[in-house]
């Protein structure tokens, strides 16, 4: 029984963390870029199988799975069709995003709504002029001629990159870019929606609550038999 109150109490907490992620989820469900999190518990069901640990080891992972995009009408907005994202300068070093909303600063930087460089392949992209145009390939020109181009990366083991803040992602393993990424393109005038599907996500949460009331129901009935067996035990001595 004490074996059966163990497994219950891992339910409840592994229910417990799979409902915290689907909170996330829908609470950026409408941030351009967002990435949703999925968790594993695999480690969890081998520490079950080795006897080992009593928290749940889990796994988080970013799905990559491209969002829905829509259409903004906005010279500075792009989203990327297929694989890579964007670099961005950041105070904590370069980071990757699949957040296109840009604008630009008062000396002409194009940069992200919270005021980080995008990276162009030759660095920072400064932009001057009207009639601002970026092609499917990233390259920016104005009335004033060739203004750069952004930089679209992607990762041989994309997996690995760790999720950060405002849609965010980083490197730290130091995984080499590939930048040859001859499928991708970019579409100025829209930006890419988050990939949470909110209806699938309701769904997922209802079941989470289920199985957690079904683990605290064992726990109950687990912990009314062992007071009954401890209670007539007592009386037979």
């Amino acid at each position: 029984m004490i074996n059966g109150l163990l497994e219950a109490s891992r339910g409840c907490s592994k229910e417990e963390i799979r409902m915290d992620v689907i909170s996330t989820n829908l609470a950026n469900s409408n941030v351009i870029g967002y990435k949703k999190d999925r968790v594993s518990f695999q480690k969890m069901l081998k520490q079950a199988e080795d006897g080992s640990g009593s928290q749940p080891a889990v796994t988080l992972r970013a799905d990559l799975e491209q969002g829905d995009v829509k259409q903004t009408g906005n010279e500075l907005d792009v989203a990327i069709f297929g694989k890579g994202f964007f670099k961005v300068n950041t105070e904590n070093g370069v980071r990757y995003t699949r957040k296109g909303n840009f604008t630009l600063d008062t000396a002409g930087n194009l940069i992200t709504q919270g005021g980080d460089q995008v990276l162009g392949e030759g660095g920072p992209i400064k932009i001057i002029g009207n009639n601002i145009t970026i092609d499917a390939d990233g390259n920016i020109t104005t009335n004033m001629g060739q203004m750069g181009k952004i930089a679209i990366v992607d990762f041989e083991e994309s997996g690995s990159i760790i999720k950060e803040g405002k849609s965010y992602f980083a490197n730290p393993q130091e995984l080499p870019e590939d930048s040859k990424l001859t499928e991708t393109k970019i579409h100025q005038g829209y930006v890419e929606l988050s990939n949470v599907n909110t209806a699938e996500e309701m769904v997922n949460m209802i079941q989470a609550l289920r199985a957690f009331e079904s683990y605290q129901k064992s726990m109950r009935v687990i912990d009314e038999l062992n007071e009954k067996a401890i209670n007539q035990v007592g009386r037979l001595r």
